[in-house]
């Protein structure tokens, strides 16, 4: 089995895959090798890239594993949300600091409001946002995911440390880029959605390769000895990862493939 990041590892800074890893990921799977996608991502955000990729009705990990659905047939194989209680009490911290928060929930993205930050997150992912003003701040259905979007690096500081240190000990948090801290089930993680196809499909954790760049991917890099970090990856990922392939503006995730699959 072969698990890959999207975002800044298997697509390209402008959002983009070469017909190069196309082709590459095409032949891993007619050995029979299967091919999972793995992301912090929604699952509306993730599908159109398995479509694209010509992958079939593969398993996508998606909102960092706290849900797995399918590809193609959209059936959903695992959900976890937060609780309800704790989803209100990090909302309500992050309004308290004025930060700008969304959440998830039915696979749709909610906002109190829309600014600048809103397009960015639109244009990347390629969905569009529920604006629900002070509704926002008082869910009635648990959000699978919340995520505080902020572009300054000393808010950011501010984000991870309160939030840290008033849940950690309640949900599971990656801080998955520079400007994006996350928070979801304690129990959710890519490592452990992995887990779970592995226990299903009856895969070790040697015969499985892992792709990915940022926090939320370390915990499938340490599931198996084969586990990828591309060139671009942060410090703390490359430390884990037992490889280090090329970028993913540079079709790292397809040379890795074709180095140690196909060529072997």
């Amino acid at each position: 089995m072969i698990a890959i990041d999207l975002d800044e590892t298997l697509l390209r800074d402008d959002i983009s895959v070469s017909s190069y890893t196309k082709s590459v990921l095409n032949k891993v799977q007619e050995l029979g090798i299967r091919v999972v996608i793995a992301t912090g991502r929604m699952f509306q955000a993730a599908r159109p890239w398995g479509i694209e990729l010509g992958l079939g009705d593969v398993p996508m990990v998606v909102y960092t594993g706290s849900m797995t659905a399918m590809c193609q047939s959209g059936t959903i194989i695992n959900y976890l949300p937060l609780d309800l209680a704790l989803a209100k009490d990090i909302l309500r911290e992050g309004r308290k600091h004025g930060w700008y928060m969304q959440f998830y929930a039915r696979d749709e993205l909610y906002v109190p409001f829309r600014d600048e930050r809103t397009c960015t997150y639109e244009k990347n992912c390629r969905v569009k946002a529920k604006v629900i003003g002070d509704d926002f701040w008082n869910p009635t259905e648990a959000p699978i995911k919340i995520l505080v979007f902020e572009q300054d690096a000393k808010v950011m500081e501010q984000v991870s440390h309160v939030m840290i240190e008033k849940f950690g000990n309640r949900a599971g948090y990656v801080r998955s880029s520079e400007c994006f801290f996350e928070l979801n089930s304690k129990e959710a993680s890519k490592g452990y959605a992995l887990e779970a196809l592995c226990l299903q499909w009856d895969i070790s954790p040697d015969q499985m390769m892992v792709f990915g760049n940022a926090g939320n991917d370390i915990s499938m890099l340490e599931l198996t000895p084969w586990s990828f970090a591309v060139k671009n990856a942060t410090e703390s990922v490359k430390k884990v990862a037992q490889f280090i392939t090329d970028s993913n503006n540079d079709d790292g995730v397809a040379k890795a493939l074709e180095k140690y699959i196909l060529k072997k």
